[in-house]
């Protein structure tokens, strides 16, 4: 059997003509003069011509920028075509000296069918990490997707791939036998070679369905993902098909391609697939999806009216009201802004009158720094930190970044110090030279932003999204950030500019619950506004750090509803290693409602090895998603009989009264065989300690600590507000006690 694999490609992944236009290949540092040599392939993978005029390629740092990108068809090189028209088959070469330059450390690069910059006209985009120098980020076969991105030798203008005549040869040992857990079939083969049995192909494919697979019906069969690349003639390969139904029957082939080709038909094995549960305790039932803004302006500094005024619209009067909102006025005075010490205690004040537990919560906060070197968004810290003579509760030299992460963790909220990088660009935050204190006090970044001066109160506008370079970068850099989606309004259209929302998945709809997720990284970035995205791994949610065994695979089960009914057409799954590459793609999933999959790379054996994931969605509209990461740790050691994925954990649970008089009772849970040390104390709002309730080891299980309201000289304290903090391996939480006398 010969299929010319574009043609092939095509049946397995059938989209309109449009979005079967590719990038293909870059070189984002040449030999030579860089940036001048720069240069990116397109590449028509369907069947039907397409016209490209008025497209652009565009990257990172340009996306929002109208002036600076490639364009389509003027920045063609003529030496490998220039029209616009692509027929099947075609190649196209951009390349332009002084405009859109592709960053040589990393870089987010998009085929974009319109010159404005809206994340909704992407029809194609690929990451890559550090470039290597002359060679180029190819995908073989030319327009595969899922892709198949490496760095290759370059070969602008025509097909990544050599001429092939010879097809591989049909598997014949194909084999299926029932999953070790629910939902899982295991399969085996035997390599074949590129050339019938000689060399190394290129890829496999594998589907399945309820129904016996032929040659007839193999391309309408479902596609599992991830499989593994060919290895030489007569390797076995092992591989476990996840997401099936629990005890369905199900049928199983695959087909081998080298660039240019695809063998026959394989054999055609079934299995019931697994349905004992994966071992993890669900560490996320009770959280629910909440839909904010975190990022937003008044005439404290430079937007418009007072907080009260913005929390009165944002509950009341945007299109699809805010479970929450903040205001993050700017810190300074200097260049037209407003804000002062007394105003800032005036915000906070207004966020305390308007917050209403179950129902909205108010936040307010600060926006440190200019714009040239990054701002960083501040959630209710009891001081205003600034600069400027006279205009400052506490001294923060300007651009002072690891200043400010030490006096912000000095100067804590009464929920912790809590930080955002708002809209990061190239080289802001001191470029995120990592910092231990940073680390303590930044619980996320910005992947959605603006537009800033949207005047649009019907959620029409489209937020700037080309911030996936610096996401990536912060774990590279060491950093653990969870995922914010913000409007930064400055117009009085608080939460109403676009339908971009952080989402935070909490207990309840109180400050409490809400800044105490802030705090443990529980948000996704999303570009719909009702989009709740539930996922596990290893049971844990998104947010958490955890211990997993060597060898034992790190399993991901991340789903979408969406009560308009929008479809997920694109999981994609990052992985990284914290504090030395950045995350890439390792598994994708499309077209499907339900992401289920083990990753099952194994690290050099070894306690302290660590991985970092996160994922990023695409909707069927082109609206996209990001997950906060989870940060695993490989051991040797985790008693995974006791606790899987985690040797100790647990949970604070809400005081009880609350508010109280004169006492209250504090429970918690601690998980985990052994005693841990376990510190129990009490603060003001100012973040002074007041109680020290417990210093000692405990053992696992529930735990009931009385507080009769007195501090740690056994006085009695004032009515006020006061935070519990609970402390012990694996837990750091914190919950807001109010006494009243």
């Amino acid at each position: 059997m010969r299929l010319a694999l574009a043609a092939f490609l095509a049946v397995l992944f059938p989209l309109g003509a449009e979005a079967q236009m590719r990038l293909n290949e870059m070189v984002p540092d040449p030999v030579g003069i860089d940036d001048n040599n720069e240069w990116i392939e397109v590449y028509n993978a369907g069947t039907a011509a397409v016209d490209v005029t008025g497209w652009a390629i565009e990257d990172a740092a340009t996306i929002n920028d109208a002036t600076v990108r490639r364009r389509l068809p003027e920045d063609f090189d003529p030496a490998y075509g220039t029209s616009a028209i692509l027929q099947a088959g075609d190649f196209r070469v951009v390349r332009g000296a002084g405009v859109a330059y592709l960053n040589n450390t990393g870089d987010t690069v998009y085929l974009n069918s319109n010159r404005t910059g809206n994340l909704a006209a992407v029809v194609h985009s690929t990451a890559y990490g550090a470039a290597m120098t002359g060679q180029s980020w190819a995908n073989l076969p030319d327009g595969s997707q899922p892709p198949n991105f490496a760095w290759r030798t370059p070969t602008p203008g025509v097909s990544n791939c050599a001429s092939d005549a010879v097809a591989p040869a049909a598997v014949n040992d194909l084999s299926a036998s029932t999953g070790s857990y629910a939902g899982e079939v295991d399969l085996q083969w035997t390599a074949v070679g590129n050339d019938g049995q000689t060399g190394t192909a290129l890829l496999h494919v594998v589907k399945y369905s309820t129904v016996p697979i032929t040659a007839g019906n193999f391309d309408a069969a479902a596609d599992a993902f991830n499989e593994p690349l060919p290895g030489t003639p007569g390797t076995v390969h092992s591989f476990t098909v996840f997401g099936l139904d629990p005890g369905q029957t199900y049928y199983f082939a695959l087909k081998t391609l080298d660039c240019q080709n695809a063998s026959a038909l394989s054999t055609v094995p079934s299995a019931a697939s697994g349905t004992v549960p994966l071992p993890f305790t669900d560490r996320t039932a009770g959280l629910h999806a909440y839909f904010g803004n975190l990022h937003s302006h008044t005439g404290y500094s430079d937007g418009l009216f007072t907080p009260a005024a913005a929390y009165q619209y944002a509950r009341n009067s945007a299109p699809t009201p805010l479970d929450f909102l903040a205001v993050t006025d700017h810190n300074h005075a200097a260049g037209g802004f407003a804000m002062t010490p007394a105003l800032y205690q005036q915000g906070l004040a207004q966020a305390a009158a308007a917050n209403e537990d179950g129902q909205f919560v108010a936040i307010y906060g600060q926006e440190w720094g200019l714009a040239s070197a990054g701002h960083v968004n501040i959630f209710e810290a009891p001081v205003l930190f600034g600069w400027e003579a006279g205009n400052f509760d506490i001294f923060v030299a300007q651009d002072d970044y690891a200043g400010l992460y030490t006096a912000i963790l000095n100067n804590p909220s009464p929920w912790g110090p809590l930080a955002e990088l708002c809209h990061p660009g190239a080289g802001n935050f001191s470029d995120l030279v990592f910092t231990s204190n940073g680390a303590a006090v930044l619980r996320g970044m910005a992947l959605i932003n603006g537009p800033a001066t949207s005047t649009s109160t019907t959620e029409s506008d489209v937020g700037n999204t080309n911030f996936d370079s610096q996401y990536q970068l912060a774990f590279r850099r060491g950093y653990f950030v969870g995922a914010f989606g913000d409007q930064d309004n400055h117009t009085a259209n608080w939460g109403a500019s676009t339908q971009s929302r952080t989402a935070v998945l909490a207990e309840a709809l109180t400050k409490e619950f809400i800044l105490t997720s802030i705090a443990a990284r529980r948000t996704y970035a999303t570009q719909d506004h009702n989009a709740a995205v539930a996922m596990k791994v290893d049971g844990w949610p998104m947010g958490s750090r955890f211990e997993a065994l060597v060898g034992a695979g790190v399993n991901f089960d991340v789903s979408v509803s969406d009560p308009d009914g929008e479809a997920t057409s694109q999981f994609e799954l990052f992985r990284g290693v914290p504090g030395v590459s950045d995350p890439v793609v390792v598994a994708t999933a499309s077209n499907v409602s339900r992401f289920v999959y083990r990753d099952e790379e194994n690290p050099a054996p070894g306690d302290g090895v660590q991985r970092v994931y996160f994922l990023r969605l695409t909707q069927a509209d082109n609206q996209r998603l990001w997950t906060a990461p989870v940060e695993v740790t490989f051991s040797t050691t985790v008693d995974v009989a006791v606790l899987p994925g985690l040797p100790f954990g647990g949970r604070l649970l809400p005081a009880w009264p609350n508010p109280f008089n004169p006492a209250t009772r504090l429970r918690f849970d601690l998980e985990g065989a052994g005693p841990r040390p376990v510190s129990l104390r009490i603060f003001d709002v100012r973040g002074r300690l007041v109680r020290r309730l417990l210093e000692s080891p405990l053992a696992e299980g529930r735990h009931d600590v009385p507080w009769t309201g007195t501090d740690d000289r056994g006085a009695m304290v004032a009515s006020g507000v006061y935070v519990v903090r609970l402390q012990a391996p694996g837990v750091d939480e914190r919950g807001r006690l109010v006494l009243l006398r």
